[in-house]
């Protein structure tokens, strides 16, 4: 990850979970920020970076831990997909991994609800990913490709939790391998990342 001049990677200890902290311009976003608090508030001061947003790629627990914790103190707003909702009140997704059901606070979030998202100078496009979760998303900047739990280097997420759906997840997977380019790279919510053409390789999921 030491390579990418504009991309933090943390990963937690108890979930083994992707936090991905983009910056540019002393400005940051930060994508899945799971329950590392310490180590990305102390790498924004350390950079003089200026946090401006929070994307979740869906709402399972390991993903949003730290959520609230950081928009509140930093106060910028959370953006989840409207498709989502559900999942993020429903604390069952919390209890099937053994943690607490998050926090929430409705002035907090905001609704994506279109096939691209801007925050500040970052600019994302959207794609909308069933199978996981209802409302899980992907996150195109530039030629990164964030994919939450929908793909990883060698596996697909699960669909046997909460609200999960093998038929939307196959689906999708067509999709999503015929939105994205052989030269994007991929980062998963857990695991390592890849170029997309490097997890067709490796992947047997697709």
């Amino acid at each position: 990850m030491d390579k990418f001049n504009d991309l933090k990677l943390f990963v937690d200890r108890r979930f083994f979970t992707n936090t991905y902290l983009l910056y540019k311009n002393n400005k940051c976003v930060v994508i899945d920020p799971s329950i590392n608090d310490d180590k990305i508030i102390s790498f924004l001061q350390q950079h003089n970076l200026k946090l401006v947003g929070i994307i979740l790629t869906h709402a399972h627990y390991d993903h949003i831990g730290n959520s609230f914790t950081l928009a509140k103190q930093h106060d910028v707003k959370i953006y989840i997909s409207k498709y989502e909702w559900q999942t993020l009140k429903d604390g069952t997704c919390a209890n099937e991994l053994g943690a607490q059901p998050p926090y929430i606070d409705k002035l907090l979030i905001v609704d994506i609800n279109r096939n691209t998202l801007t925050i500040d100078n970052f600019n994302f496009d959207i794609l909308y990913f069933a199978g996981h979760t209802p409302g899980g998303i992907c996150l195109k900047y530039q030629n990164y490709v964030f994919s939450g739990d929908s793909i990883f280097f060698n596996a697909i997420g699960r669909t046997d939790l909460i609200y999960g759906n093998q038929n939307d997840m196959n689906k999708n997977i067509k999709i999503f391998l015929n939105t994205y380019s052989d030269e994007n790279i991929i980062f998963p919510g857990h695991g390592q990342s890849g170029t997309l053409k490097e997890i067709k390789q490796n992947n047997t999921f697709l």
